[in-house]
């Protein structure tokens, strides 16, 4: 299992936009498990280490397919935790991304920052099972 802890942190407020697109909609349960909240939960990287998880995940990376509008976006199903609560998501891989690579995009069911009581500068921990 791979853990990496990261601090929360607010996004451009784009990917709810995306994630509505009947495009991507269809293929959420189905690839994903659950319908997730309408938006991503930004999360930068504290470690020095640069982990490039696409190309180091390669193998265990599941597809949402796009269009000629909108991107493919990979993903890696993952958990994310504080000290107290632990929930089930998946880390996207959008092909179009504003973000650098030391900043994942998590999704879960639920509004993390709600359920979980997430500011921003909030410490996580995300755990990807290794196969």
């Amino acid at each position: 299992m791979l853990n990496f802890e990261g601090v929360v942190k607010s996004g451009l407020k784009k990917a709810g936009l995306f994630m509505q697109k009947e495009t991507y909609q269809k293929q959420y349960q189905e690839k994903l498990g659950f319908i997730p909240f309408n938006g991503t939960l930004n999360v930068e990287l504290k470690s020095d280490v640069e982990i490039n998880l696409k190309e180091k995940y390669n193998h265990q990376l599941k597809i949402i397919k796009g269009n000629e509008k909108l991107g493919d976006v990979y993903f890696l199903d993952a958990t994310i935790s504080t000290e107290k609560i632990c929930k089930k998501g998946a880390i996207l891989f959008p092909t179009k991304t504003v973000h650098k690579i030391d900043t994942v995009e998590f999704i879960a069911k639920d509004n993390l920052r709600e359920t979980m009581h997430l500011n921003d500068n909030s410490i996580v921990m995300i755990s990807i099972k290794e196969f």
